[in-house]
């Protein structure tokens, strides 16, 4: 039987974590990450090595190339399924985990989403969840190099993106409450940036799937605005954040600083953006902060919610001459009484 090389026991020894770090970000058990690192595991499963690799920010490139010193081949469509299985039992509990950019980042969101309950965010637009599949992957563009890297990894992203909306199809049906703080300047900037043909190279297409996007939020907030509450305030925060299960014993946290591309700089591969957390110290500071926003709303867009806020973002879109449009797609979006968004 051939003998492998102990190679992702040195990868793991190198990356500073302890195990049970691994453990929580990966989904994979501390029995088999203690077995693999001291040699009891000849070949580790695929998906093992992959998700190990992906909690530790690996590229799906350098994952490949570990790969294939197991005799794997390249991660392909059929090993997207186990990945997923895997990143369903990570943990967030106790001291907070390092959440890195990339992928890392993508698999945390889907695994919040599972979690349930009640939902605050706080940031500069509103839930991706609300745009079309389109607008996010032109949003989300693949790092990797290689080419197979290259379709595996939008593959994944897909595969996250859909995982994600269906858990918040199911967190609606259920109730579920969404409470959503938005900077007034970063959202107009932000449309402006996304509508103004004369700003960047801005096709129609990319227009149209903006419209659609907050059509989809108009028609959320029309039909229930007592589950989706977004609020615009008068406030810049330097963290972007989610906390989960806000109605539950034990809520989740995680937040991202702002990234270094949003100032023209270079993000290298290793850059680490936020954290996630249980700690109630951590919950505590973020529902602090979550009432700084809350005592920041902009009460001529508040009041008379949702009539104000939705005449609000169509005088956004109004001035770039879409109102019409997004008027047209809001009312597509909830006829007959069931959301069915864009």
């Amino acid at each position: 039987m051939r003998q492998f090389q102990n190679k992702i026991s040195d990868i793991i020894s190198r990356s500073g974590l302890n195990i049970n770090t691994i453990s929580k970000t990966s989904g994979i058990s501390n029995t088999y990450l203690n077995k693999l690192v001291q040699g009891n595991i000849n070949r580790p499963g695929k998906d093992k090595i992959a998700s190990t690799l992906l909690a530790l920010n690996f590229t799906i490139g350098e994952i490949n190339a570990v790969l294939a010193d197991y005799d794997y081949r390249p991660l392909a469509s059929p090993d997207i399924a186990e990945i997923l299985n895997n990143n369903n039992k990570r943990k967030i509990e106790g001291n907070t985990l390092p959440l890195y950019e990339s992928i890392h980042g993508k698999l945390l969101l889907a695994h919040m989403e599972r979690l349930g309950g009640d939902k605050i965010l706080v940031k500069e637009t509103p839930s991706v969840l609300f745009m079309p599949e389109k607008l996010y992957f032109q949003d989300n563009i693949t790092p990797e190099k290689i080419p197979d890297a290259r379709e595996f990894y939008a593959e994944l992203m897909r595969a996250l993106f859909r995982e994600r909306k269906k858990v918040f199809y199911r967190s609606i049906e259920k109730g579920c409450r969404f409470e959503t703080f938005i900077c007034r300047n970063c959202l107009e900037s932000y449309l402006k940036r996304n509508l103004d043909p004369g700003l960047g190279d801005r096709s129609g297409n990319h227009r149209r799937l903006i419209v659609q996007y907050f059509a989809n939020v108009l028609g959320a907030v029309k039909s229930n605005p007592d589950q989706h509450r977004i609020r615009i305030v008068d406030r810049c925060c330097h963290f972007v954040f989610q906390i989960q299960g806000a109605d539950l014993a034990k809520p989740k946290v995680f937040f991202f600083g702002k990234q270094p591309i949003d100032h023209k700089a270079n993000v290298m591969q290793q850059a680490l953006q936020g954290f996630a957390s249980d700690a109630a110290t951590m919950i505590a500071l973020y529902l602090q902060e979550t009432e700084l926003c809350r005592s920041t709303v902009i009460q001529e867009i508040e009041e008379n919610y949702p009539d104000n806020f939705t005449r609000y973002i169509s005088r956004q879109f109004s001035s770039m001459g879409l109102a019409m449009k997004l008027e047209t797609a809001a009312e597509e979006v909830g006829r007959g009484g069931e959301l069915v968004f864009f």
